[in-house]
């Protein structure tokens, strides 16, 4: 992966996030609302997208479905405090690589980075 864009209202998430991320070889995008996450995603389009749900303005569920219809084939990952199995159920409907429920727990987010650099590997695309 070369770009990930982490895109979530909370600074202290995308602090977190940052430093999980740190000693991978990445170019880091951030946004702290759906808007600016959804125009960073067109203008660069990154390798992945680390997303919250529940953002003012444009939340999560909205991105899902915009890339979803606009098939962008960006990896997704939901970072979210929203435990609600229906939640999660939707996400996963719309695409969604994974769910990592907040707080984050450093080896599930390695997990779930390596199965998706694993995963984009295989198509060819790095």
């Amino acid at each position: 992966m070369k770009k990930i864009l982490i895109v979530d209202d909370a600074s202290d998430t995308r602090t977190t996030l940052k430093a999980l991320l740190k000693k991978q070889d990445v170019e880091i995008l951030e946004a702290a609302d759906g808007v600016e996450g959804w125009d960073i995603i067109v203008k660069d389009h990154p390798d992945l997208i680390l997303l919250d749900l529940h953002m003012p303005q444009k939340d999560g569920f909205s991105i899902l479905e915009d890339l979803e219809e606009e098939w962008m084939g960006i990896p997704v990952v939901i970072v979210s405090g929203d435990t609600d199995e229906e939640t999660i159920s939707t996400c996963n409907f719309f695409g969604a690589k994974a769910y990592l429920k907040k707080p984050i727990v450093l080896e599930d987010f390695k997990e779930v980075i390596k199965v998706i650099e694993e995963e984009t590997k295989e198509k060819g695309d790095l």
